[in-house]
């Protein structure tokens, strides 16, 4: 097993949540969502699916706050030929992440990261996780208390492996 190396801990507030309620659940729904971003110049991330009332879903994701009218725009344009009901912004939101690698080869580090949360009192509305981070969105008005309780659980310095 390899041992999980913890570079840093940081939050950004320059993020929006931006989310398509009432989308078909047909997967070239999603895929021209993600093409029209793309093509308009908008990087997102975070993606969350989750079933909505109706046999509809509802599409969650990331995007810079400064892309984020831009995207409503371009999302409008589309709504009609996608079907989906609307979208909606959501500017109080942050990202709180923990960079490091190796990060899936020890379970304890999700366990310790949202333990961390729980403590600190923050809700978690998002979470993305692979080898090299794990991330959530929070409410902004907690993302610097729960990048600084983060800091204090994995004891932040010099890249070193984690220790119990």
């Amino acid at each position: 097993m390899e041992h999980p190396i913890i570079y840093g801990v940081c939050h950004d507030l320059r993020v929006a949540r931006v989310t398509v309620l009432g989308a078909p659940t047909q997967s070239w729904v999603v895929a021209e969502i993600f093409r029209t971003l793309a093509d308009s110049g908008i990087r997102s991330d975070m993606a969350q699916n989750t079933s909505a009332p109706g046999g509809r879903n509802d599409l969650s994701f990331v995007v810079d706050e400064s892309d984020s009218a831009t995207a409503m725009a371009v999302l409008e344009q589309v709504r009609d030929t996608l079907r989906f009901e609307s979208a909606r912004v959501d500017l109080g939101v942050g990202r709180v992440s923990l960079v490091g690698a190796s990060l899936r080869s020890n379970s304890e580090i999700i366990a310790r990261y949202f333990e961390s949360l729980r403590d600190a009192d923050v809700a978690v509305e998002m979470v993305a996780a692979t080898d090299n981070f794990i991330a959530v969105v929070t409410r902004e008005r907690d993302a610097d208390r729960a990048s600084r309780h983060l800091k204090s659980t994995f004891q932040q310095g010099e890249p070193s492996p984690l220790l119990k």
